[in-house]
């Protein structure tokens, strides 16, 4: 997920802070629009405000956030960060994440796509336009083939933001109202269904 174009070489600052779970989850969240610390809190579980705010100050510090209101409630003040760049990370930068702190990243997104999911479904959004797309697609693939649909994917992936700044674009110039909508892409193996695994 890229809107901006992404250096080759990897900056070392910049994978560990985008790397850490909290983290990922903060830059996923402020990929829909900005957003403030509290409003994050709000959405996370079993982390506290303060913890938030600290890896909030992380992602600003290297760039990857940046400061763009703070809004006066009374005597208290509001900050408010976007997403300087889509959370994204290149097939190298996933390789130098360390491996036990990929899953929990895994992990977040799914949950986001979750709550995504249930809240169009509660709100009766989710079949509101005829042609949603919703499929799901058992399939059987060798190395080749893997290779085929990640290129497909990306294709598509591509496309689908392009569409989302020409969108932007046209509703500056127009005023139309843009409507909020998601956009899930998986790939993953799976195990044959009812197979035992060989230690048992």
């Amino acid at each position: 997920m890229a809107t901006q174009a992404r250096p080759n070489l990897i900056d070392e600052r910049v994978l560990k802070a985008q790397s850490h779970p909290i983290r990922a989850h903060i830059l996923n969240i402020l990929s829909e629009g900005p957003s403030s610390p509290a409003k994050m809190h709000r959405r996370m579980d079993n982390v506290s405000l303060n913890l938030v705010c600290h890896h909030v100050k992380v992602l600003k510090d290297v760039g990857l956030i940046e400061l763009v209101d703070v809004r006066h409630h009374g005597g208290r003040r509001e900050h408010i960060y976007r997403a300087t760049q889509r959370q994204y990370f290149t097939l190298e930068e996933w390789l130098a994440i360390e491996p036990r702190l990929r899953n929990p990243i895994i992990t977040t997104i799914l949950s986001q796509i979750s709550e995504d999911t249930a809240r169009a479904i509660v709100e009766g959004r989710f079949a509101e336009l005829p042609d949603s797309h919703l499929s799901r697609s058992p399939i059987e693939l060798d190395r080749e083939g893997w290779q085929e649909v990640v290129d497909v994917l990306e294709t598509a992936l591509e496309g689908v933001l392009e569409a989302h700044a020409r969108s932007i674009e046209r509703g500056r110039e127009s005023g139309e109202a843009l409507m909020p909508a998601r956009v899930m892409i998986m790939q993953f193996p799976i195990g044959r269904e009812g197979a035992v695994d060989a230690g048992d």
